[in-house]
């Protein structure tokens, strides 16, 4: 193939990839909308066109638990230069993510009853963190431009950019601040590292161990 024709295909997936980008950029609001609460506030909103970041202080105002989610598809379509600007709402919205489930209950309900790995794994599959992990580390994760793991890392062991190293931040740097983290850190490891690792609930590939 010609490099004339190589170049101009090049060009073409990465305005095509632009186009889709601004197509789920400008889907996103309306999603969120729907789920927002009908108050006062939505109803100030109407139909302007919000900025990604006051939509994403949006979804973290709400406490909603589907709206949780949201943040990550907003981070993912916009710019990485957009990503490295905001990686603290970043961060937050991890924070937030964390807070969707309650992790003491389903670790002394672990304990309690006695769970296997399987019946482990199924359970962590329900929640949010596997959810959001799976959004931005795993295999079908999309993104514009760059990925997630450019600007914050999901291990520690990850942290390769001696910019990143000076920050000491990754997903598990923030869920070992979590209050629930003591007694339920491995849970919520396993949790982050099975949307990385797997993300079917049929477990095709074999079980992912705890870690």
């Amino acid at each position: 193939m010609p490099v004339e024709k190589m170049e101009l295909n090049a060009d073409c997936d990465e305005k095509l990839k632009c186009i889709e980008a601004d197509l789920r950029i400008l889907k996103l609001p309306e999603e969120i909308l729907e789920l927002l609460p009908d108050d006062e506030e939505k109803k100030n909103i109407g139909n302007r066109l919000l900025p990604p970041v006051d939509l994403i202080e949006l979804c973290l105002k709400s406490k909603n638990r589907e709206l949780s989610l949201q943040p990550f598809d907003l981070f993912a379509w916009t710019s990485s230069s957009f990503l490295k600007c905001n990686r603290s709402l970043l961060e937050e919205c991890w924070r937030n993510v964390a807070n969707q489930d309650d992790w003491e209950k389903i670790y002394q309900t672990s304990i309690a009853e006695g769970w296997s790995d399987d019946e482990c794994l199924q359970v962590l599959r329900e929640t949010m963190l596997f959810q959001a992990s799976s959004r931005c580390y795993g295999p079908e994760a999309e993104t514009f431009e760059g990925g997630f793991d450019k600007v914050l890392p999901l291990r520690q062991e990850n942290l390769e950019l001696q910019t990143l190293k000076d920050t000491g931040c990754s997903v598990e740097a923030i869920l070992m601040q979590h209050k629930d983290f003591p007694d339920a850190g491995k849970l919520m490891l396993t949790g982050i590292m099975l949307g990385v690792t797997q993300v079917d609930t049929g477990m095709e590939e074999g079980p992912t161990p705890m870690i």
